[in-house]
């Protein structure tokens, strides 16, 4: 169990400072207005590094797309179903001309971004952390299943965070900006990334830039 968290605190320094920095408020600023503006398509895309596969010249489209389909579709449906209906809402999206290809993933951040306390992003470095976890392959769409697979790791991490008391140890730095459950939920994100390949020396320089070289190993004695 050791081993298998050894990153986690690198991936909770991480979650914070990315809500912090960043996601905050892109998500503040989405769900301000009722609309998106073609500079916050921009934004948004480039941190969610989107933008190579919804070029310059198709973002009209999408951008109409997103503000009237793709966000009031994402509001209107219950906690209990919007997981199961992300991967048919990237197929109307497309249909509708908004995307080229089945995004799945983009429809995923966007719903993250509109109700992050429920939906997580999905992409292709978690997917393949989840799969070397539980040894079972998650395809590119297959939302649904990635997302219960998810909360079954979110369950394990969190677990672990008590154990080693290290949820307690970090309240002073996420309990001003998050609630619990999103800490949990975005450390999780962080932490399979890192299982799916993102380089643990650039996420580690990141958090101990931020925080301090302390940081690392300094709450799991």
């Amino acid at each position: 169990m050791e081993t298998k968290f050894k990153y986690l605190d690198i991936a909770a320094g991480e979650a914070i400072l990315q809500w912090i920095n960043k996601e905050q408020d892109l998500i503040q600023k989405l769900k301000s207005s009722e609309t998106m503006t073609l500079d916050d398509l921009k934004k948004w895309l480039g941190y969610w590094m989107l933008a190579r596969g919804n070029p310059v010249n198709q973002r009209d489209d999408l951008l109409k797309s997103i503000n009237e389909f793709l966000r009031p579709a994402i509001l209107s449906v219950s906690d209990d179903v919007l997981p199961k209906e992300i991967y048919s809402m990237a197929k109307q999206l497309k249909r509708l001309g908004g995307t080229k290809s089945i995004q799945t993933s983009l429809v995923s951040k966007f719903a993250f971004c509109m109700r992050p306390e429920l939906i997580v992003p999905i992409d292709q470095r978690a997917r393949k952390g989840l799969a070397l976890m539980y040894g079972k392959r998650i395809d590119t769409h297959n939302y649904e299943s990635y997302f219960e697979s998810f909360l079954l790791f979110k369950k394990e991490t969190s677990a672990e965070m008590q154990r080693s008391n290290l949820l307690n140890d970090l309240k002073p730095y996420w309990k001003k900006h998050m609630s619990e459950d999103l800490f949990l939920s975005r450390t999780a994100d962080k932490f399979l990334m890192l299982e799916g390949g993102f380089n643990v020396k650039s996420m580690e320089k990141n958090v101990k830039e931020h925080f301090g070289k302390d940081w690392i190993g300094k709450f799991q004695q």
